[in-house]
């Protein structure tokens, strides 16, 4: 293969790679999401917990959210409207159920059924609390993210602009 060549399928999978990592903290704070889940279903199957089927399905959602993220790479487009449907109802579930056990872990009994694994300590209740707390936050910050994306106004399409204007200009 000729140097020009290896240099324009180089330039291609930086281009590539550079519009995949467009979307790199939405998949690392979808990663946090899918073992954060993962373990609590974990801990409430082995108490043998009827409330494992709350972090079941949250798991189950994640799923798909995953799946556009996998269909993303290589996609040169700039239209990304609707391609992150997925990703954005699950963390529309995630926000929404992170509020509401924010609410149930201030009550004794809702506190034991769904954290039987944990002491009622004060101590515990507080990381409960500042964990779901982070978890509100992370799923608000990515929902916005994701719509900063589908309307272009996000700072990595500008970079992705600037890097094609690059592109085109050293071909020329």
């Amino acid at each position: 293969m000729s140097k020009k060549g290896t240099r324009d399928i180089k330039k291609e999978t930086a281009l590539k790679n550079f519009r995949y990592n467009r979307f790199l903290i939405l998949r690392y704070l979808l990663a946090g999401f899918f073992f954060s889940n993962l373990y609590w279903l974990l801990m409430l199957f082995m108490s043998r917990s009827w409330y494992a089927l709350l972090p079941a399905s949250l798991f189950i959602l994640t799923l798909p959210a995953i799946g556009e993220h996998a269909k993303l790479y290589g996609d040169m487009t700039d239209q990304i409207q609707n391609k992150l449907r997925h990703h954005k109802f699950y963390l529309s579930i995630q926000l929404g159920m992170n509020l509401v056990l924010l609410v149930i872990s201030f009550t004794e009994g809702g506190f034991q059924r769904l954290y039987p694994f944990l002491t009622t300590s004060s101590q515990a209740k507080a990381a409960l609390v500042t964990i779901l707390l982070v978890g509100i936050f992370m799923s608000a910050f990515c929902i916005h993210r994701i719509r900063r994306i589908y309307l272009q106004q996000d700072k990595h399409y500008e970079y992705i602009q600037e890097f094609a204007k690059l592109k085109q200009k050293a071909s020329e």
